[in-house]
């Protein structure tokens, strides 16, 4: 384990055990036994500390819900419901919750910039992926679903915790799950719309970023190893179908950069597609 990884496990312990503010940066020095310098060479405040823990949270629900639809369909159901779990199960894990909660208190213009950006990418995903499972009938109150299912969720979580009520995270999403499903049906019998949604991409916009991938990717100027290509070949065909897993598709480049990551001149290449591909992703 190098050095960042045992602050960071020594952080996240102390955080769970003595709460973050009664944590000091002192005690994760202590108890990592690495010196003050080393601490401030990778994070300038515990603010730092939290929202590097919370994007590689982020990053891995990111990357195991991207994964649930490499082998299924976007429509099915029992996927978006795994893909609704994973993110609750993983925080679970982590216990990250609590420092989610810390995080918007803090004042650390980054740490604000991050977590505002994940709440609108985690409202969009939700109003995208209603839209593909329940189809485009839905597709207007698509955003007022997502922040009535979010909301509603988030509120429940904590007041469960603030109650001290022994309730399983579990069962308190699978309710808001059939919930879920009840707004949509009622949804579809009234024309009140708070939150219209608006999808941001287009087909213009679409049709140039896979011009642009397919002529990065099938540049001959570098010696991709058989499991690489393989990969890059995955992702050339995916940004032929009808619908493109935008999701799955920067799963596949992450996966492509790790293992390219001495590959002269590759770099470059890799982070231009990865580029393209996020921005698709993200709209």
């Amino acid at each position: 384990m190098s050095k960042k990884e045992k602050i960071i496990e020594v952080a996240k312990q102390l955080f769970r055990t003595k709460g973050y503010h009664d944590t000091a940066i002192q005690d994760i020095l202590e108890q990592s036994k690495v010196s003050k310098g080393t601490f401030y060479n990778y994070f300038s405040t515990k603010s730092q500390l939290i929202l590097y823990i919370i994007q590689k949270v982020d990053e891995k629900v990111e990357e195991q819900q991207n994964m649930l639809l490499i082998e299924g369909q976007p429509n099915d159901k029992h996927i978006f419901y795994s893909q609704l779990r994973v993110k609750h199960s993983i925080y679970g894990t982590e216990k990250i919750a609590e420092l989610y909660n810390i995080s918007l208190g803090e004042n650390d213009e980054e740490l604000q910039k991050y977590m505002a950006n994940s709440h609108y990418k985690e409202l969009n995903w939700l109003a995208n992926r209603l839209i593909e499972v329940y189809g485009n009938e839905i597709e207007e109150s698509a955003m007022d679903l997502s922040t009535h299912f979010i909301g509603g969720l988030g509120y429940q979580f904590r007041y469960s915790d603030q109650m001290k009520l022994k309730l399983n995270s579990s069962d308190i999403l699978d309710y808001n799950i059939l919930r879920l499903e009840k707004n949509i049906e009622i949804t579809k019998q009234t024309t009140q719309i708070l939150f219209p949604y608006t999808s941001s991409s287009t087909c213009e916009d679409q049709e140039t970023a896979i011009s642009k991938i397919q002529k990065l990717l099938t540049s001959n100027d570098y010696k991709f190893s058989r499991e690489a290509q393989e990969i890059i070949n995955f992702i050339l065909e995916e940004i032929q179908s009808s619908y493109i897993r935008w999701g799955v598709c920067e799963g596949a480049i992450r996966q492509l950069k790790i293992l390219s990551p001495s590959l002269p001149g590759a770099e470059q290449l890799l982070n231009e597609v990865f580029n393209i591909i996020h921005k698709q992703n993200n709209k």
